[in-house]
C-alpha cells in the first residue's frame, strides 16, 4: 500500500470487495504549510462516488470531509496514527452519509505548537446506511421484464458468494447483455454508476462494475451490478415501483459471463456489510428461494 504526502496525487492501490464498493486509503501528511485550502487528497480508482477532501489552516489543524457523488447514502470507516496531535472525534470512527452529499469526517490539531506533527489515516467506505437487524418476510419480484433465465450463482456460490464475502445471499442470473432490468423492489435510488466498459474473471476487475442500489422503506438496500455501460435508466434520488426500468443487464466487473447480480443488504461499517436471505415472487406464482442451476 503506498503512503502519500499532503501533496499527493490519487491513490493508485486499494481493496474492493465484490460486488460492493469497499476502499482502503492511507495518508502521511508532514507539517503543513500555512493558508487554507481545499483539495482533493483522493480519487478512488475508477469508482468515484466518494472522495476525501481535506481542509488545512494556518496554525496547525486540518478537517478531513467526504464527499459523495451518484451516491446519497454510504458509511465509511476511518482510522488514523497521531503524531503530536489530538483527534475531535473518537477513532475508529465509524460514520453514514445521512442523504448528504458531504460530511465532515474528524478534525486534526497539532498538541505542541513547538514541534513538528504528521498523522496518518485509513478509510474504508460501502454504499448504504447502516441499520437495525431486519427479517426479511418481503416477496419480491424477479429483476426482469419477461423470459427465463437461469440462476448461475446463488446463497454461498462457490465463485464469489463464499462465507465471508459480502455476498453471501446475493443471486445471479445468466441474461444477455443489454436484457432490462426492472426493480424487484419499489424504493429510492440511492447510488448509481454507469461509466465502466470492462470486465473479466480477473480479480483486477472486481471494481470496475456498474450498478443501481436502492433504498427501501425498512432500511434495507437492493443492488443490481454489472450493468452495460450507459445502461442506467433512472437518476440519483428517483423514486421506483416494483416492476420499474433500472438500467440494462452487462458484463463488467468482476464476471465469468454476461449476467445480473441481486443482493438485498444492510452496513455494518465501511468494511463490512450483511446480505438477507430473499425469496421471490416466480412466473408460476410461487414464493420461493432460488435454487442455483434452475430457470425462473
Amino acid at each position: 500500500m503506498n503512503n502519500w504526502t499532503a501533496q499527493a496525487v490519487p491513490l493508485k492501490r486499494q481493496k474492493f470487495c465484490h460486488a460492493c464498493s469497499c476502499l482502503v486509503l492511507f495518508i502521511s501528511l508532514p507539517s503543513l504549510t500555512s493558508g487554507t485550502e481545499l483539495k482533493s487528497i483522493a480519487a478512488i480508482t475508477e469508482d468515484r462516488n466518494l472522495r476525501i477532501l481535506e481542509r488545512r489552516s494556518r496554525g496547525g489543524m486540518t478537517t478531513l470531509y467526504a464527499y459523495l457523488t451518484n451516491c446519497t447514502e454510504a458509511t465509511v470507516t476511518l482510522t488514523m496514527t497521531l503524531v503530536n496531535a489530538s483527534a475531535s472525534r473518537q477513532l475508529p470512527l465509524v460514520i453514514d452519509s445521512k442523504g448528504r452529499s458531504s460530511f465532515e469526517l474528524v478534525t486534526v490539531r497539532r498538541s505542541d505548537p513547538q514541534s513538528s506533527w504528521s498523522y496518518r489515516y485509513q478509510y474504508y467506505w460501502r454504499p448504504g446506511r447502516r441499520g437495525a437487524v431486519v427479517t426479511n418476510s418481503f416477496a419480491y419480484s424477479l429483476p426482469y421484464q419477461s423470459g427465463n433465465y437461469t440462476v448461475v450463482q446463488a446463497d454461498f456460490g462457490s465463485f464469489s458468494h463464499q462465507q465471508g464475502s459480502g455476498s453471501e445471499h446475493a443471486i445471479d442470473w445468466a441474461m444477455p447483455v443489454g436484457t432490462t432490468i426492472c426493480a424487484a423492489r419499489g424504493g429510492t435510488v440511492v447510488a448509481i454508476r454507469q461509466d465502466s466498459a470492462v470486465g473479466g474473471e480477473d480479480p483486477k476487475y472486481k471494481n470496475a462494475y456498474n450498478y443501481v442500489i436502492i433504498r427501501h422503506d425498512d432500511g434495507t438496500f437492493s443492488e443490481y451490478i454489472h450493468l452495460k455501460k450507459n445502461g442506467v435508466v433512472v437518476l440519483l434520488g428517483q423514486k421506483v415501483r416494483t416492476g420499474e426500468h433500472l438500467g440494462f443487464s452487462g458484463n463488467t466487473g468482476f464476471t465469468s459471463r454476461p449476467h445480473l447480480h441481486f443482493a438485498v443488504f444492510q452496513t455494518v461499517d465501511g468494511q463490512t456489510r450483511r446480505t438477507i436471505p430473499v425469496r421471490f415472487k416466480t412466473q408460476t406464482g410461487e414464493i420461493e428461494s432460488l435454487k442455483e442451476g434452475l430457470t425462473y
